[in-house]
């Protein structure tokens, strides 16, 4: 199951049972997965990739594909002048193939970027990350620090860190060595 669904399924549980004491009916669902989750000085900026692949707006889709192939990720940053403007998904590339099949691989990346580009900051907290991911439905956050992006933080990274945030203090070392390990 994905992480985004379980954690949907953790805050839709969370929701009928007692959170920290209160009952949670009493509580926003923002509310909930904040208690759920997160000491509040924990941030994005402290999970993000650091790298993210990019392409230029007129790249060809196909061209895309071969990125985040080369690079082993699931999604690249689509740029108009340097300026990140929308971001293509493995998910949007076979949405695009089933439906019209691979002449649209020659098109312009920007034509398959989903737009506008969600972000949030380095100084966000996670919980809120979270949050705008399953308000949005979106596994990937580019993170920017005014106009420059400086990571991304994805689906995996929001994982690592609840896996870490469920053994701490005493994580085993197998679970420290899965968590620390970059995808």
């Amino acid at each position: 199951m994905p992480l985004l669904a379980s954690l949907e399924l953790m805050v839709a549980e969370a929701s009928s049972a007692c959170v920290t004491g209160l009952t949670s009916y009493s509580l926003g669902l923002e509310s909930v997965v904040a208690n759920i989750l997160t000491d509040a000085s924990d941030v994005v900026g402290s999970i993000m990739s650091k790298t993210v692949v990019t392409v230029s707006a007129s790249l060809t889709i196909r061209a895309a594909v071969a990125e985040m192939v080369k690079h082993d990720v699931g999604s690249v940053v689509v740029t108009k002048k340097g300026a990140p403007i929308g971001i293509i998904t493995e998910r949007d590339v076979m949405r695009r193939l089933a439906g019209r099949g691979g002449k649209d691989l020659d098109l312009p990346s920007e034509s398959l970027a989903s737009k506008p580009l969600v972000t949030v900051s380095p100084g966000t907290e996670i919980w809120k990350a979270f949050m705008v991911m399953l308000r949005k439905k979106i596994r990937r956050l580019p993170v920017m620090e005014g106009k420059k992006m400086v990571g991304i933080v994805t689906e995996r990274d929001l994982f690592k860190w609840v896996v870490g945030v469920l053994y701490a203090p005493n994580i085993p070392k197998d679970v420290r060595k899965l968590i620390a390990q970059n995808p």
